[in-house]
């Protein structure tokens, strides 16, 4: 009977799940050739199962760990893993300040994590780092130094050329751009050397009644907006437009047909201003704002036209 009872017990035992251990994986730096205030990154990497968590008390703070090592940043990242299991990424920064006459191996102290689960509470050790740490300088001249310095200084690293292709392509067609927007730009401006261009008196017109329309409100300044106009045509024909010459003037022009109606209602507004001196009833008729409306349109055709 007891044997069975026993059989059973290890059966039951046997059968019973086990809590596997949490995972712990270590990404150090290299191990050698460090000086006075260099750095150094450790990445702890620990892996547990579903239904445990990591105690944040137990992850290291930063601060002075001894005399001549300090842990200047610290950095938890947390990812979910495939069947409920939890990947902490803990990455440690050390700065060493230990200043050794000699090439010293140094250690990094391990640390514990704890594991808080459901059967209780669990220590992952994180075991120690160990580097070499070496003098910034030689405490001994060496007997091939002749000059007695205790210094031997080493020649300057010969720079090597860097690969520039793409950089000095971009560069170029970025020139390129702003040479032909330049040029383009001083055409349109009529800047030197393109002040010799053809003259176009309705663009500048329109410049000078969009720029003058608070000065042109009253009488003379109505006077004055159709006076510009009337020397626009005049310029652009090159001879004087009177109303009679309006129809010959568009056939000669065809670019400023399409406003035939608004140039004739113009020269019919001038009329009355001038020859009929009824200047309030042809601003009604034709308001200052047709006017300019109507000289930024012919300054549009006139310039399409080129």
């Amino acid at each position: 009977m007891r044997v069975i009872l026993l059989g059973l017990v290890a059966l039951f035992v046997a059968s019973a799940p086990v809590s596997a251990e949490p995972s712990l994986a270590l990404k150090d730096p290299r191990s050698f050739g460090y000086f006075l205030g260099d750095t150094l990154t450790r990445e702890v990497i620990l892996r547990v199962d579903a239904g445990e968590t990591l105690e944040m008390a137990s992850v290291p703070l930063a601060g002075p760990v001894n005399y001549w090592l300090e842990l200047n940043d610290v950095k938890l990242d947390t990812e979910s893993s495939g069947g409920g299991s939890t990947t902490y990424r803990l990455v440690l920064n050390y700065q060493t300040f230990y200043t050794p006459l000699d090439p010293r191996k140094l250690t990094i102290p391990g640390f514990a994590l704890k594991v808080a689960g459901a059967s209780g509470t669990g220590e992952v050790t994180v075991p120690g780092f160990e580097f070499i740490s070496s003098p910034i300088r030689q405490l001994f001249a060496s007997s091939s130094q002749s000059s007695g310095s205790s210094v031997a200084l080493q020649p300057d690293v010969v720079p090597y050329p860097l690969t520039t292709g793409r950089e000095r392509t971009a560069m170029l067609v970025s020139g390129l751009i702003a040479l032909g927007s330049l040029i383009a730009l001083a055409w349109h401006q009529a800047w030197w050397p393109f002040h010799k261009r053809a003259a176009r008196p309705f663009t500048d017109t329109a410049r000078y009644l969009r720029s003058n329309a608070g000065k042109l409100q009253d009488a003379s300044g109505y006077r004055t907006a159709l006076l510009r106009l009337h020397r626009a045509f005049d310029l652009r024909a090159g001879r004087r437009v009177l109303a009679d010459d309006v129809d010959g003037f568009l056939a000669d022009h065809p670019e400023f047909k399409p406003y035939a109606t608004e140039v004739e209602a113009m020269f019919a507004s001038s009329r009355q201003t001038f020859f009929g001196n009824n200047v309030e009833g042809a601003s009604k008729q034709l308001p200052l704002s047709a006017l300019t409306d109507l000289s930024s349109k012919l300054a549009v055709a006139e310039r399409s036209a080129g």
